[in-house]
């Protein structure tokens, strides 16, 4: 947590001359969700960021130059293979290099914070732009507090879609392999 924390700092709180317990009165250590690019926790605002549960999405330190530099080695191999007219059932060389792209985007959490305002503009909209009650709840970004390896965002409580999933097979609302 420590490394995480120091994350947080680092994108958030420097440049502002804030402190972590500024920003933070609770912080939970144990991360909500991890995955290969960030992690979740579960904090709570101070009173000054208006206060409330928030969901805390930090990218892991470095992971950005390892897995670009992961795939540069893939693209390097694939050319390759494309030199040496190897017949390949698909050009990996392309599939790379598109790869590369849609990744850049995956690890700046300004533009996850962007998509996710205009998601919830597109849910609350009708076709006239009139106002209207969301079919679904999004949690929104605190814009004060997003960089691009710092997402901080309304928590939600709720299920995970896959325990949900097994509730409803169990309970015969759907079928199994749906």
């Amino acid at each position: 947590v420590k490394v995480i924390k120091e994350v947080i700092e680092k994108e958030l709180l420097f440049q502002r001359g804030e402190k972590f317990d500024d920003v933070f009165e609770e912080f939970d250590e144990v991360p909500l969700g991890s995955a290969s690019v960030a992690q979740v926790h579960h904090a709570v605002l101070a009173k000054k960021y208006g206060g409330g549960e928030v969901a805390v999405k930090v990218q892991r330190p470095s992971i950005e130059d390892k897995l670009m530099g992961d795939v540069a080695n893939l693209k390097r191999i694939a050319k390759l293979f494309r030199e040496l007219s190897v017949n390949l059932p698909v050009d990996y060389y392309a599939i790379f290099t598109e790869l590369e792209e849609q990744l850049k985007d995956e690890f700046d959490f300004e533009v996850e914070a962007a998509s996710m305002e205009r998601m919830h503009k597109i849910l609350t909209t009708d076709e006239n732009g009139e106002k209207r009650e969301s079919p679904v709840v999004t949690p929104r970004p605190i814009p004060a507090l997003v960089s691009k390896r710092v997402l901080v965002m309304e928590f939600l409580k709720g299920v995970p879609l896959s325990r949900a999933s097994d509730e409803m097979k169990r309970k015969g609302i759907v079928a199994d392999g749906v």
